[in-house]
């Protein structure tokens, strides 16, 4: 009988690690790629282990028929949590989109660099913008806010009764347009200025058609973009507590459509 129990208790136990894994390993701050595996194996453990001293035991420990419930109930933990990290990961990705567009104003669209999160080449303004929505993400203590987060999920939904609603589609797909336009935001004003070079340039050639455009419009498109993103980025932190704002939002969304069928909603 002992053995029973202590049974349930770790495949309890197991299971809340892989919903803790799920949104905590996808999720862009505490998943990155660089980081030792052991390290973030570690923590989610720790988080884990707090969860379950907070948390009250419950009255019935789940029970599975045989391994391939177990299995199927694994994968919708795992799904759970790696649902709700794809929405801050989408909402940190909006710096590399953005990035890219003034990059390519600027005519640093050549130069991208190796992002091991990504595991591919992103715009050299894109990881500036990414490392600079990182550190107020931190300074707002929207890593505690993550935390707290998962907790409130056990709360809501049990342990082992996570479940996959078609509803978290269209809320994905609301945090991609979402997000898309957030990056036309954050890279309008080097936008604005290439629109307004490029305007410039073309008076100046019909004016004085043996002028190189090349050779003055390059270092120009590239002095006034560097000038315009420098005085961007006081813009860009007003921006970050409003980009957080609908961030959690939409963690709250994604949950809410995650635990919709436990509510009957």
């Amino acid at each position: 009988m002992e053995a029973e129990v202590l049974r349930r208790q770790l495949e309890y136990a197991l299971l809340m690690f892989i919903r803790v894994s799920g949104l905590l390993i996808s999720s862009p701050i505490f998943g990155r790629r660089n980081a030792p595996r052991a390290v973030k194996i570690g923590f989610c453990g720790v988080v884990t282990a707090v969860f379950l001293a907070a948390l009250p035991e419950p009255a019935v420990y789940p029970e599975f028929s045989g391994p391939l419930e177990f299995g199927l109930v694994v994968i919708r933990e795992l799904g759970f949590g790696v649902a709700m990290g794809f929405v801050l990961t989408a909402m940190f990705n909006l710096t590399m989109t953005a990035g890219a567009v003034m990059d390519y104003q600027i005519g640093y669209s050549m130069a991208s660099i190796y992002d091991s999160q990504n595991n591919a080449l992103t715009p050299i303004s894109g990881n500036l913008f990414n490392i600079l929505l990182l550190l107020f993400f931190l300074m707002y203590d929207g890593h505690l806010k993550l935390i707290d987060i998962i907790y409130r999920t056990f709360l809501v939904v049990p342990v082992g009764g996570a479940m996959a609603p078609a509803d978290i589609v269209w809320v994905a797909a609301e945090v991609m347009s979402k997000a898309f336009v957030l990056s036309v935001m954050v890279a309008m004003p080097v936008m604005a200025a290439g629109l307004m070079i490029e305007v410039v340039l073309g008076i100046m050639i019909k004016s004085v058609p043996q002028m190189n455009m090349f050779v003055v419009g390059i270092p120009l498109k590239i002095v006034v973009g560097l000038a315009v993103m420098i005085m961007a980025f006081g813009v860009f932190a007003g921006m970050t507590r409003d980009i957080f704002t609908l961030t959690f939002n939409y963690i709250g969304a994604m949950f809410d459509a995650l635990s919709a069928p436990l509510r009957g909603g």
